[in-house]
């Protein structure tokens, strides 16, 4: 489906030539808006290549999960990396900004040029207003990715059609966002609701109210700090959660909302809306992306699902997390692959935190083989029905005096699907050593098993330090336990004893003092916003709307110097390197040259 039209959205300007033969030529390697533009299906074709600006290398295909989402949350694991975005030390000529900010405006540029020319072909009225109002969501989409990234910025609704029309001063952050709710709002009366869609890879009534809860709570924040805009984001988040045709709800499984996306699955009820990659569709997706294969857990056989496991999660990112929380072990990978085929499970000992993989896009789960070391068919997820719950909570915590019940059942639909009891009851928490034993060697480790308290499933390995059982890791909390198993520990030496306990009913609900205050709510809000939706190229925006950018850049990075190894405290740079001048982008230099009204942002 994408990747079909790139030449039809050639500017006028390209036929635009020093004398009147060139005038006089009509072009024959593309197609001009004057010839296009005729049918139904024209305009289909040219609505794909709008959409098909998200999947481009610099944005969802790369980029964006790659260098732009790095925060507290992950860091970009190479040594030899010392200047770029990933570590926030970049200068205004940097390619990869430059290649990013001209990708957006090729979006908005294809959305004006469809826009100015919709009402051409004959055809069914309703199915006009749909391309439409997919249209110009697409287009407040793109500018909202500027805005967050660059500021204020030009704003450009008409196909620039002389010369004289390419100076363009950068328009005040307010009349961009204003912009954005216009189109966006516009979008909502023309899309179709996402039952009819079917699908989250189009844009639908739902997609639309989603953004704009999202567009609305960053305008709350930093730097528009415009608070009337909560009452906006907790209205139009409300809309989603009580749009009862689109019976949009939680996947009981966190980790299956992953899976389905790896595998081509669509769960409209949870995912709502996400980036098309190739894959095992039958239509004509043709895009690749390299989610799971930059971002993945570290592993060099194809088969299982090659990945450079390049982003590792902080150890803070890490500490946020419950041990019983599912989500932990998901998202943040506690082993690699390696061991004589490289695709066995090698757990990292438990006093290793900064060399942990993302493991929320696993390859593993691809169902479309050959596998490719370099591209994934996974499909990346912009918004998803978790995120309207906790942004609902957000909104409507600003809003009140004390915590609604309302809000902190939204959370709590959050946690503790997070927690998973709904599907597996009561689990393993935690194995403690009583005796350590002796005898022991790390080539030969002791069996561990793990029986009784009328559960099944539950598993875990010995790690040995000199001679003795040094910790044991769970590598599978089981489920349905109803009283402490027993855990038993064979082979390779003597005398080695632990204990396990589990978890404890009611333990995945948000704690009593945490909605206690309006401010404690908060604070677990925005915690509960980086456990569900990690990875997902949401939490450097929080983290700046929320002003809390550079302390929990600067603690994670502290934190990674003091605890890595020597080896590996590189890790540290980008938490390190962060200054004011991060919050935003450098206008790339070639842009400032050729548009003079131009004016850099400070620091650059």
């Amino acid at each position: 489906m994408k990747k079909i039209l790139i030449h039809i959205f050639a500017l006028p300007l390209l036929v635009l030539g020093s004398c009147n033969k060139y005038l006089e030529t009509q072009p024959s390697d593309f197609l001009a808006p004057s010839t296009y533009y005729n049918t139904e299906k024209e305009l289909n074709f040219a609505l794909n290549g709008v959409y098909e600006v998200l999947g481009n290398a610099d944005l969802y295909g790369d980029n964006m999960f790659y260098q732009f989402d790095i925060s507290d949350e992950g860091v970009y694991g190479h040594a030899g990396v010392v200047n770029g975005v990933q570590v926030y030390n970049l200068s205004n000529s940097d390619p990869t900004v430059a290649r990013t900010w001209e990708t957006l405006y090729n979006g908005v540029g294809r959305a004006n040029l469809l826009l100015e020319n919709i009402d051409r072909p004959n055809m069914d009225e309703g199915k006009r207003k749909v391309i439409k109002g997919e249209t110009l969501f697409l287009r407040a989409y793109y500018y909202f990715l500027l805005a967050q990234m660059w500021g204020d910025v030009p704003l450009v609704l008409e196909t620039t059609k002389s010369p004289e029309n390419t100076q363009v001063p950068r328009a005040p952050l307010a009349q961009v966002y204003n912009q954005i709710l216009a189109d966006l709002k516009e979008a909502e009366t023309l899309v179709l609701p996402i039952k009819t869609i079917g699908f989250g890879g189009r844009v639908s009534k739902s997609a639309v109210r989603g953004i704009l809860a999202r567009v609305c709570l960053h305008m709350a924040g930093y730097p528009l700090n415009d608070r009337s805009k909560y009452a906006d984001a907790r209205d139009w988040a409300k809309k989603v959660m009580d749009d009862g045709e689109a019976g949009h709800a939680l996947n009981s499984s966190y980790n299956q909302v992953f899976i389905n996306l790896a595998a081509d699955k669509y769960d409209i009820g949870e995912s709502i809306f996400e980036v098309e990659f190739w894959g095992n569709r039958s239509d004509a997706y043709t895009e690749s992306g390299r989610l799971g294969s930059r971002n993945g857990i570290r592993c060099t056989n194809v088969d299982t699902g090659y990945s450079l496991g390049r982003i590792n999660a902080t150890p803070r990112f890490y500490a946020r997390y419950q041990p019983t929380d599912d989500r932990r072990d998901w998202n943040i990978a506690p082993y690699i692959y390696g061991g004589t085929d490289n695709a066995e499970r090698e757990y990292w000992p438990v006093t290793n935190l900064w060399q942990r993989s993302c493991g929320k896009y696993r390859r593993m789960y691809e169902v479309l083989t050959p596998k490719s070391t370099s591209f994934t068919p996974i499909n990346y997820p912009i918004l998803r029905y978790a995120d309207i719950l906790l942004m609902f909570a957000e909104a409507d915590n600003e809003l009140t005096a004390a915590p609604s019940a309302e809000a902190v059942n939204a959370v709590s639909l959050v946690r503790k699907r997070g927690y998973g009891k709904a599907l597996h009851g009561e689990n393993l928490a935690e194995i403690t050593i009583t005796n350590g034993g002796s005898g022991y060697s790390s080539s030969n480790p002791p069996t561990v098993t793990i029986s009784g308290g009328a559960g099944s499933g539950a598993s875990a390995i010995a790690t040995i330090a000199n001679g003795r059982v040094a910790t044991i890791i769970i590598t599978d909390r089981g489920r349905f336990y109803t009283s402490n198993p027993t855990v038993t520990i064979s082979g390779g030496g003597t005398g080695a004893t632990a204990t396990a306990t589990i978890t404890v009913a009611g333990d995945d609900e948000v704690p009593a003092a945490d909605y206690a205050t309006k401010e404690n709510f908060r604070s677990f809000i925005h915690d509960e916003r980086s456990r569900e939706l990690c990875f997902e190229g949401l939490r450097k925006g929080d983290l700046i709307r929320w002003q809390e950018f550079l302390t929990e850049m600067r603690a994670a990075g502290t934190e990674i110097y003091q605890i890595a190894a020597s080896a590996y405290r590189f890790e540290s740079r980008a938490g390190l390197n962060v200054t004011e001048k991060n919050f935003l982008f450098p206008i790339p230099t070639g842009e400032m040259s050729l548009n003079r009204a131009l004016v850099q942002n400070p620091g650059w």
